[in-house]
């Protein structure tokens, strides 16, 4: 009996991943003339003093447990950045123009979605603080939308307490 020699993949997708066989199976299936959408996946790790690090996924492929699903829509990848007056979403969307591109805001959340023939993204944005929706400028350069929201300051609702 043959074994098969341990494979750096079967850590991340288990014993029964057998990377020759997909890369014969792909490189069959291109001769043939079927296309594959490209697989993307990556994170972005930011950590403010005292907090909790913050993860985000970015790309077309999905982890489920041990597998992963690839979806039609990719994820881009997004920076919020925070100023004392300001809220500064950037996200990075390459190979759309700006015509593609729909930004929508609410005082608490963006969502940002683009489409063309060949691309398709889409994500939605929880922001830190409350903005102003109507404050939003949005511009568009080589492949980098950057959305800029004004804070809305708390109202401070004073309430009269009686001492008994």
């Amino acid at each position: 009996m043959v074994r098969k020699r341990r494979s750096f993949f079967d850590d991340f997708f288990g014993s029964n991943f057998d990377i020759d066989e997909i890369m014969e199976r792909m490189l069959k299936d291109l001769q043939e003339g079927q296309t594959y959408q490209p697989f993307i996946y990556g994170f972005s790790v930011t950590q403010h003093p005292g907090e909790e690090p913050e993860i985000r996924e970015f790309g077309n492929i999905q982890p489920v447990g041990r597998k992963v699903r690839m979806e039609e829509e990719r994820k881009p990848l997004v920076d919020v950045i925070e100023t004392e007056n300001q809220i500064c979403v950037i996200a990075e969307i390459p190979g759309v123009s700006k015509e593609d591109i729909r930004v929508d805001a609410t005082p608490n959340k963006l969502d940002i979605s683009a489409q063309n023939t060949l691309r398709k993204y889409s994500e939605s944005i929880e922001l830190p603080a409350k903005v102003d929706p109507q404050s939003a400028v949005a511009s568009y350069k080589n492949g980098v939308l950057e959305v800029k929201l004004n804070r809305v300051e708390p109202e401070e609702k004073k309430s009269h307490v009686k001492v008994e």
